[in-house]
């Protein structure tokens, strides 16, 4: 049997996590999980990237919360399922099979046999999903005999003693990334009336219910704030402070001051381009470097009669080469392919957008032997936690490029409009562009830019060459001793 400060302790979140997982927990995890203890708790966080809210403090309470109430009900929700799926479950399922057979976990829910517990997990599309939870009742003839979730460390009588106290169980509420759910999803919260309320997220905009639980209703949430600092696996791991720092340098303020700070972005947050820069960037205000060794070429291909442009680049200057309209496909891979030969540039480094009419167009180049290489703006990112897709991630690093004025654009007043129309929404995590059908027109231009300069490496364009000499001269070739036995160069 366990003696009673130990039952106590596995009673209070905070010990539960400590004592029945073996976790070692930063202070501002252990608070979190204290202050979520006591029924009527409401409790809103906001952490910078990768604080680790979700794999240690959101496992901890729907565990906690599942095996210490009997016939408990947890609900979590997130911005997207993927964050569910692909995050918090993996760590259920790791725990569960550690702490013993009567934990089940499926796609979006979660059990405890021997408690009567349950889990539910969703999306935040669907504002309905998030109402007609409540705190389920007590069943007073689930609490004996096989009910009882801590036997052999107390006595079924003790138990029933225990758990006749209550004559409700608890409902707790868990609303991951919260910044990103709309406020019928908060509405809708309100209503279930949870034992205990939990919204965790990295900041988004100055504005939103979310902010609000920091500012217009604070008096009725206890609130934390993470910064990376409070986060020793972050600020005591070389690489990571090295790669964090680095963002610190090169990441636009509002990112660093929501992903690494943990504060709130300005309301006029969610352009992606400083303009400033971009008119620096077309009117000569860059230096030309890396000639001859950055020669790529970009092509958006488009449909309906928007405009198709095919961009070039050497080194860090970049031209529009040729756009139009070109109806036959055939007609417009032969403008393509004349074009890329007479600016030198290899199909293999012409990247062509692969969405819709452009794989049949791309299709064709590879009939006609001229492979261009198919870029996918709905594909992967190179950094999936940090952006959506590759298209989010091309069109930062061209933001970042202008911003650090490593770029040289061409003076081109459709493409200076189509870089101030790019917005991001600053709820998203990752990061996500607003979609193309909401911007006044096609961005074609842009698109192809952003393809062109997505593979640049400045800090290699501007690195000074390799000092290759003791190689290529004959009077400072290295030479090995055994090749000249018996020469002056014996001791």
């Amino acid at each position: 049997m366990m003696d009673i400060e130990t039952l106590k302790l596995l009673a209070n979140a905070d010990g539960y996590a400590r004592v029945r997982l073996g976790i070692d927990l930063y202070p501002w995890q252990s608070g979190i999980l204290e202050a979520m203890s006591p029924r009527g708790a409401r409790v809103a966080v906001r952490t910078c990237n990768e604080s680790g809210k979700t794999s240690t403090v959101v496992l901890a309470l729907v565990l906690w919360h599942m095996e210490s109430f009997l016939g408990s009900l947890t609900v979590t929700t997130s911005g997207s399922y993927r964050q569910v799926k692909d995050q918090l479950y993996p760590h259920l399922r790791a725990w569960g099979g550690r702490l013993g057979k009567c934990w089940e976990f499926g796609d979006g829910w979660g059990r405890n046999s021997e408690t009567g517990s349950r889990l539910v997990s969703f999306s935040t599309a669907d504002p309905g999903k998030a109402e007609g939870w409540h705190e389920p009742p007590r069943l007073p003839g689930e609490i004996v005999g096989a009910s009882n979730p801590l036997r052999g460390l107390v006595s079924d009588e003790e138990w029933v003693e225990m758990a006749g106290a209550a004559e409700k169980t608890s409902l707790m509420l868990l609303m991951d990334e919260a910044k990103t759910p709309p406020q019928a999803i908060y509405d809708a919260f309100e209503r279930c009336h949870a034992t205990r309320w939990c919204n965790l997220s990295s900041p988004g905009a100055a504005h939103g219910p979310f902010y609000d639980c920091f500012n217009k209703f604070s008096s009725r949430w206890q609130t934390f704030h993470v910064k990376w600092t409070d986060c020793p696996h972050l600020c005591e791991d070389p690489i990571k402070r090295a790669d964090i720092e680095r963002q610190i340098e090169t990441l636009r303020p509002e990112l660093v001051q929501s992903m690494i700070y943990g504060e709130f972005m300005p309301a006029s947050a969610g352009q992606v381009f400083d303009m400033t820069c971009v008119d620096n960037a077309m009117c000569g205000g860059v230096q030309h470097v890396g000639a001859g060794q950055y020669r790529r070429a970009a092509l958006d291909i488009s449909a309906g009669g928007d405009e198709q442009v095919l961009a070039v680049c050497d080194g860090n200057k970049a031209w529009i080469e040729w756009s139009g309209f070109e109806r036959d496909d055939h007609a417009l891979c032969d403008i393509v392919s004349s074009r890329l030969v007479r600016v030198g540039v290899p199909p293999e480094n012409c990247l062509s957008d692969d969405g819709g009419l452009g794989k049949i167009v791309n299709n064709h180049f590879d009939r006609i032997g001229c492979p261009v290489r198919r870029f996918d703006f709905g594909g992967a990112a190179h950094d999936p936690s940090l952006y959506l897709n590759a298209r989010a991630e091309a069109y930062f690093k061209l933001a970042d490029h202008c911003r650090l004025g490593q770029v040289i654009l061409p003076d081109d007043e459709k493409l200076r409009e189509e870089i101030a129309f790019a917005r991001y929404d600053v709820d998203s995590s990752p990061l996500k562009l607003v979609p193309k059908n909401k911007l006044p027109r096609s961005p074609n231009r842009s698109d192809a830019l952003a393809m062109l300069f997505w593979e640049m490496d400045y800090e290699r364009l501007t690195a000074p060459p390799e000092d290759r000499s003791d190689i290529t001269s004959p009077t400072r070739r290295r030479r090995d001793r055994d090749l000249y036995a018996g020469s002056p160069w014996d001791d």
